[in-house]
């Protein structure tokens, strides 16, 4: 029997006056330059928050974050609450309601919380920071997108236009980072199982071992123990 592993809940930081960055000076420069070419408000500096650190952007998001990840954008929205965002007060017997502006930083708020991942060459920092802020940008203007293709999207090609870099460019940087971050992950956590479908011969490595019995996915979508994987020794 199998228990539901409980989700964190979100805990970003407290907000700021000014965007919370907790990277390096090529990250924040990125950041200011992009921020300003993208034309995005002002106001939402205030609910920005920016790390190179992988653990505290999972405590910030309550989300885990894949290992292969070179950059990632999360959406808080505000939280709710049960009284509409207005002060009252009373006068000469007379409610009187005095609405408090969105500067004020500890009002309840969305946010946008952002991961850039800091061991990378310097053109792929600056095309990841564009990237989260186009996601950014995205939300602000209600039209939010997912990746379909990475390199190969609407996203690739307004990231394109906003660094002046062409789509080949983009998609070498991508493939380069990511065949790095895969070395990494293999050195950290290297193949020790290799398993395979008796049937079409498909091999299945893994760290570590099978907790159950598993088929093969290619020869069957659903459980099959006629395709039940087998541990090669």
């Amino acid at each position: 029997m199998t228990t539901a592993r409980k989700t964190p809940a979100p805990s970003p930081p407290s907000r700021q006056a000014e965007p919370i960055v907790h990277a390096n000076q090529t990250i924040q420069h990125w950041l200011t330059h992009y921020w300003q070419k993208l034309q995005l408000p002002a106001q939402e500096l205030s609910r920005l928050a920016i790390t190179s650190d992988r653990q505290e952007y999972m405590r910030w998001t309550g989300k885990r974050l894949n290992i292969m990840a070179l950059g990632c954008y999360c959406y808080l929205p505000a939280p709710r609450t049960s009284s509409p965002r207005a002060n009252k007060s009373k006068t000469a017997g007379h409610v009187r309601y005095t609405h408090t502006s969105d500067e004020d930083t500890h009002l309840p708020s969305h946010r946008h919380l952002i991961f850039i991942e800091p061991d990378m060459q310097p053109q792929s920092i600056e095309v990841t920071v564009a990237h989260e802020l186009i996601h950014l940008a995205d939300r602000v203007n209600g039209t939010p997108r997912r990746h379909r293709h990475h390199g190969h999207d609407s996203i690739a090609v307004d990231e394109a236009a906003v660094t002046g870099y062409g789509l080949e460019e983009l998609r070498r940087l991508l493939h380069e980072e990511s065949a790095r971050r895969e070395r990494l992950r293999r050195e950290r956590r290297p193949i020790r199982y290799w398993y395979e479908c008796p049937h079409c011969g498909r091999e299945y490595p893994r760290t570590r071992r099978y907790s159950q019995a598993v088929s093969c996915s290619k020869c069957d979508k659903s459980y099959n123990p006629q395709f039940r994987l087998r541990l090669r020794t």
